[in-house]
């Protein structure tokens, strides 16, 4: 019994070590020119950043390069088009449509520059949150490349409880974000050698 009482003892200071770890090292922080924490991923494509901004205001080509996303189906395209101000789609991660899925609003575009959506009505995650936006930031740069930046944000600071579950799910979210990047990167570079 005393032998039990030691481990149990030793796993739960490990489970908080652990816990400690992921809130500290998570991707969720502070980031330089930023007003809250966020969580933001970014790549350099050789592509000039006319190409990289109209082929992300595509939802169609989500398909080919996100590993979370199957397809993103915009809703309302005979009003509003797609990537534009106004223009809200949904984003399913099975292509049969069932599962986890999540709309998105196009807030805020500043052509070659900026595009904001904010995110809302999340199905069938473990874990959700309200109030977030993701962005995505473009920045030409010299010998026409651009360097592609994803965020994902909250409108208003969030409770605590609610900065530590995005502090822990940061992780998966920022590897999403990066293996998204890397596929990005790798189609219009392809396409534009």
């Amino acid at each position: 019994m005393k032998l039990l009482k030691s481990i149990l003892k030793w796993l739960f200071i490990a489970g908080i070590t652990l816990l400690i770890l992921a809130v500290v090292l998570s991707p969720y922080q502070h980031y330089p020119g930023e007003t809250q924490r966020a969580i933001i991923c970014s790549i350099e494509i050789d592509a000039p950043v006319e190409t990289v901004f109209a082929y992300l205001g595509d939802s169609d080509h989500a398909k080919e390069w996100s590993v979370f996303v199957d397809h993103i189906t915009p809703l309302n395209s005979s009003s509003y088009p797609d990537g534009a101000v106004g223009s809200i789609r949904r984003a399913f991660c099975n292509p049969d449509e069932s599962g986890m899925r999540w709309d998105e609003l196009t807030t805020k575009v500043v052509p070659h520059e900026l595009r904001r959506l904010d995110v809302y009505g999340f199905v069938d995650f473990p874990m959700t949150a309200e109030g977030l936006f993701t962005e995505q930031r473009y920045t030409s740069l010299p010998d026409g490349k651009t360097q592609l930046a994803f965020t994902l944000e909250f409108k208003e600071s969030p409770s605590l409880w609610v900065q530590l579950k995005t502090s822990l799910g940061a992780h998966r979210i920022a590897s999403i974000f990066d293996d998204n990047l890397e596929n990005i990167k790798r189609l219009i570079e392809a396409e534009n050698p």
